[in-house]
């Protein structure tokens, strides 16, 4: 089909659609995939694979923060035309992965039964609502610690009050010096039932403001990945409010795009001023506008793939007199089968999550090089010129890379310390036993 002839023309922005900028911020998402799809291959994620995949993460949002910014201080300032938003946008969408696939390990990380930790939360929406509500905002406990079990208090993954008290220093009992009381009723100057019930909650209190501060800072993926939605999301309102006067460029350029460019969506080619594409973007930024709401539907999606596979695994084993009819090979296959199935069934849920998001992922680049090359012929030829921006990005991508690396190694390491852990308690070596779980060997290993 010929191009038609086009006399207007949007100005060339190397540092957003330039081939550098891309090839980076492809690379550093899809990077992302490959430590956590391993993560998965020993059927459990550990600590340091889960921090391994925080670390990753961060640097990833931390770089994707930079074009956001950069993209709308210059909006603001030197102007950036609403075509080079909608790119920055989709880039945006790509980025966001980066805190998913963090959440989804941690998720599979506090779900697995491990031995000797009851620190398990079942992958469930009420109960890690529960889990997001007691971890994270002070508060939430108030009154209900007390009376917690053990084993509730250990799913969740929260010390009692009097555990976190006596590891802080604050006594959350009534000061032994206070007298006790006598049988016909008070001593003169101790303190009441409901002084001590008062002083309970509010030493409560203070531990789990402090608990959910730890814990905020501890797991920053997912705040940096809201800060970022809610980013983004403005910038889409912003956008999308009018694409003809956006980013300080009422000239023809934002003209030339409305009127001409085509944007692909799953692989789709939309007019750029289609009226129903503006309802559907306004109604879709407006949902990922607030932070820490617009987490929300994606956990609710990536805890429904646990949902749709909890209980127990099918059994694909036919019964006894059919069983025994059958070939040799044949009951071998259906008892591997079988087998393999029992071994990573808990598995499904996380890599249906990751294979959703890199379908995401390479969704978003399909569209996005579909989009230029649909609309090439309305681009200055500058666009394709290198500069600092797009040579600055190649060069950021050795973070991401260096994290990988890192990712690589810890985990060869942990595995090492394994082996060496689990030589040490065959041949009873105790004192070596504890060298090793200093040095951070799991103790949790299966010795079989």
């Amino acid at each position: 089909m010929a191009t038609p002839i086009v006399l207007c023309k949007i100005p060339a922005n190397p540092d957003i659609a330039g081939i550098g900028v891309r090839i980076a911020i492809y690379a550093q998402n899809l990077l992302c995939f490959f430590p956590a799809f391993w993560a998965l291959l020993d059927g459990k994620v550990t600590e340091t694979e889960l921090e391994s995949a925080e670390t990753q993460a961060t640097t990833n949002l931390v770089l994707a923060f930079a074009i956001l910014i950069s993209s709308m201080v210059q909006a603001t300032t030197l102007g950036l035309t609403s075509y080079h938003a909608s790119i920055v946008l989709s880039m945006s969408w790509m980025n966001n992965t980066n805190a998913f696939i963090y959440f989804l390990l941690y998720v599979q990380h506090k779900s697995q039964s491990i031995s000797g930790s009851g620190h398990v939360v079942e992958p469930t929406f009420r109960a890690w609502a529960r889990h997001i509500r007691c971890s994270f905002l002070p508060g939430t406990n108030t009154g209900q610690v007390n009376h917690t079990s053990g084993a509730e208090s250990g799913q969740f993954g929260e010390p009692s009050v009097q555990a976190v008290g006596s590891e802080t220093g604050m006594s959350t009992r009534p000061s032994p010096s206070a007298k006790p009381e006598s049988q016909d009723g008070a001593a003169p100057g101790a303190p009441s039932n409901e002084e001590i019930g008062t002083e309970r909650q509010r030493a409560g209190n203070i531990v789990d403001a402090r608990t959910a501060a730890k814990n905020l800072v501890k797991r920053y993926v997912l705040p940096l990945g809201s800060l970022h939605l809610s980013l983004m999301a403005a910038l889409g309102l912003w956008l999308w409010i009018d694409i003809r006067g956006f980013g300080n460029m009422r000239d023809t350029a934002n003209d030339c795009a409305a009127e001409h460019a085509l944007i692909s969506i799953l692989g789709s080619h939309i007019p750029f001023a289609s009226g129903a594409l503006r309802i559907v973007s306004f109604v879709i930024y407006s949902l990922f506008l607030v932070p820490g709401l617009n987490l929300l539907l994606p956990i609710v999606v990536f805890l429904g793939f646990h949902y749709c596979v909890h209980g127990s695994p099918p059994n694909i084993m036919p019964e006894a007199e059919r069983l025994w009819s059958m070939y040799s090979w044949r009951k071998a296959l259906i008892r591997r089968v079988q087998a393999f199935i029992m071994r990573w069934w808990s598995m499904i849920p996380p890599v249906l999550g990751l294979l959703f998001l890199l379908a995401i992922n390479l969704v978003f680049i399909i569209d996005i090089e579909l989009t230029l090359k649909q609309n090439a012929h309305l681009q200055d030829p500058d666009e394709a010129k290198w500069g600092f921006g797009q040579i600055l990005a190649i060069l950021l991508l050795f973070m991401p890379l260096r994290d990988l690396a890192e990712a690589l190694l810890a985990r060869k390491m942990q595995k090492e310390m394994n082996l060496g852990l689990e030589g040490a308690v065959n041949q009873k070596q105790w004192d070596a036993v504890l060298a090793f779980v200093a040095r951070g060997a799991d103790p949790n290993i299966d010795m079989r």
